[in-house]
């Protein structure tokens, strides 16, 4: 049996005079059933492009403590890798979680002098596309997975800088990591 006849079996055909009574639009929808059988007779696995797995729930998080997240990770740790970005964020949560900070994201972010990109008075626009959806992406996985294995090695992390810096608070706080070009501390 051929594909066509197989289809014709599986999905049943119209007479093409009940066809025309019911309108165009029963035809169109048939074409259309039709055209999906065909794909899934022909390959039964889904179709993926490269990061199409985060793009479904990312879209769905529009939520604005989301949004402040996916900043705050975009401007400090865009050219990070995917684990530098999560790290970002994985702090960026320790302080909302922390007694010692405000309780949102955007108002830790926002928090005086606590994220360089925020103060240093230069436009705060997204120019990189690409990486503005990886940030939005790793803002999702942080927030939506808490139990990632990287939040329990981070777990009381509070602080972080660029490994080309040596801010002076450094003195007094217990070094926990570096991922990529940060360095943590608690």
């Amino acid at each position: 049996m051929n594909l066509i006849e197989n289809i014709k079996k599986q999905v049943g055909t119209i007479p093409a005079d009940k066809a025309k009574t019911l309108g165009s639009a029963v035809a169109i929808v048939g074409l259309f059933s039709m055209g999906l059988m065909a794909k899934n007779l022909i390959s039964s696995h889904p179709r993926h492009r490269a990061g199409q797995e985060c793009e479904g729930y990312v879209e769905t998080l529009k939520s604005r403590e989301m949004e402040w997240l996916a900043r705050n990770i975009y401007h400090e740790a865009r050219g990070e890798s995917w684990e530098g970005m999560l790290a970002v964020g994985i702090v960026t949560l320790n302080r909302v979680n922390s007694p010692d900070y405000p309780d949102s994201i955007e108002e830790v972010v926002k928090d005086y002098k606590q994220f360089s990109w925020f103060w240093d008075g230069r436009s705060d626009k997204v120019r990189n596309r690409r990486a503005w959806k990886k940030a939005k992406a790793a803002a999702a996985e942080v927030m939506m997975n808490p139990d990632l294995p990287l939040a329990k090695k981070l777990e009381g992390v509070m602080y972080y800088h660029a490994d080309y810096v040596s801010p002076y608070w450094t003195a007094n706080k217990q070094e926990v990591a570096t991922i990529g070009r940060h360095v943590f501390y608690m």
